[in-house]
């Protein structure tokens, strides 16, 4: 049986969601409340070494800070968070 490209990356790091955007990258995501001198490419650094050790090859394709006001209950995609963009090769 062959192991969904998401499940494989969603096995492999430790973030708040993975999912797939329209192009069909993978995007992972860390929500915050505060950022606490963290950043987007140290997010990014730490998913693809995770990858990596996993054996899995990606591309890190696009990364980022989504800044939004805290409203209680959000999901992480609307509220405050990292996100990184990967493409998977198979």
């Amino acid at each position: 049986m062959k192991t969904s490209t998401l499940k494989l990356v969603r096995d492999a790091v430790m973030c708040d969601s993975v999912g797939k955007n329209k192009e069909g990258n993978i995007v992972c995501r860390r929500g915050y409340f505060y950022r606490m001198g963290d950043a987007a490419n140290n997010f990014a650094a730490r998913i693809s070494s995770e990858l990596t050790k996993a054996g899995v090859k990606h591309t890190v394709v696009n990364q980022g800070d989504h800044w939004a006001a805290f409203r209680g209950g959000q999901s992480v995609k609307a509220g405050s968070h990292f996100w990184v963009e990967l493409r998977v090769e198979v």
